[in-house]
């Protein structure tokens, strides 16, 4: 643990996931405030207890709990927190279903995603490297209940109000915090300073009647969160951004240079997403990583078909995508 401002503190918490530990905060004051809380395993467990208790508090004296977004990495531990504090907690209204009915969401995830990615090409056998994610369910559960909180609603934590921003994409409810005095930004996974959010695929939640464009939305949040006066940002993994405008910078230009790939790669001929996530990142990926790649794909080829350069098409028994001439 270590503090980053007066009266906030990070705990970092470690999970068995190949990210770097998710970053818990701990806000002093009146209602004494944890954001995130790392998965459900008891090395988290042990590490956000030990955190807590070394600046004074026990789990049991935490007010209010706050969750950026829908990801274990981030809520996995929110019931053993609530259950030892009777702490409320806070996050985007469309949060509810994951968070209070996580295993019928995790299982309608992976389904959801199953039938795209064989829409998209991908071959059965192949389809079978992301079955183990299913086991990822034993990382979370269920929350008791969410108080949900709305884009721009005001939100008391610790010594002091901020603002929760919506900024979808790499998670559909996902929220950063905002205090103007300070000019600080709790991003969660929006912004990290040394790898880029991938933009994951998301089933249509709240009367949607598509899946939401999740790369089409990362990039329109992070123009958001550019606006902003921000002096530091306390982020979800890593470290500290000091200059989040480069940043946001870079991601946009990596993320333009990485359409730009796939679009090259169309003009040579159609493909479907299957292929070009073998011709752009090859063909040994384990789970967890061709899960991320088939997202990031579709995302480009979201992005090129609003901008009018690529076509989806029917094939044989799939859908293929062609460059618009």
């Amino acid at each position: 643990m270590s503090r980053v401002e007066p009266r906030i503190h990070v705990l970092p918490i470690i999970t068995p996931f190949p990210v770097a530990p998710t970053n818990a905060y701990l806000l002093e004051g009146d209602p004494l405030t944890l954001v995130d809380t790392g998965p459900l395993t008891d090395e988290a467990l042990q590490a956000l207890t030990k955190g807590v208790r070394g600046l004074g508090y026990s789990l049991a004296d935490i007010q209010q709990l706050i969750i950026t977004h829908s990801h274990i990495d981030h809520f996995g531990l929110a019931r053993e927190v609530v259950e030892q504090s009777g702490a409320t907690v806070f996050s985007f209204r469309q949060n509810r279903q994951p968070l209070e009915d996580f295993y019928t969401w995790w299982g309608e995830r992976i389904a959801y995603a199953a039938e795209l990615f064989l829409e998209e090409g991908i071959p059965q056998e192949d389809l079978d490297r992301i079955r183990p994610i299913r086991d990822f369910q034993l990382y979370a559960t269920s929350v008791p209940e969410i108080t949900p909180l709305d884009d721009n609603d005001e939100l008391q934590m610790g010594d002091t109000t901020w603002r929760a921003i919506h900024t979808p994409g790499h998670a559909l409810g996902h929220l950063c915090f905002y205090h103007e005095d300070s000019q600080l930004l709790l991003s969660g996974d929006h912004l990290l300073r040394d790898i880029t959010s991938n933009p994951i695929i998301e089933t249509p939640r709240w009367g949607m009647t598509t899946r939401p464009r999740s790369l089409v939305d990362y990039m329109r949040s992070l123009r958001r969160i550019k606006e902003l006066e921000v002096r530091q940002v306390l982020p979800g993994h890593g470290e500290p951004v000091y200059d989040h405008r480069a940043l946001v910078d870079e991601i946009l230009a990596h993320h333009k240079k990485r359409g730009e790939a796939v679009l090259r790669l169309l003009r040579e001929g159609d493909k479907t997403v299957y292929e070009l996530g073998l011709a752009l990142f090859g063909s040994e990926l384990p789970g967890v990583h061709f899960f991320l790649v088939m997202s990031e794909i579709i995302g480009h080829l979201d992005v090129l078909e609003l901008e009018g350069k690529v076509e989806r098409q029917q094939g044989k028994g799939h859908y293929v995508w062609s460059a618009i001439p």
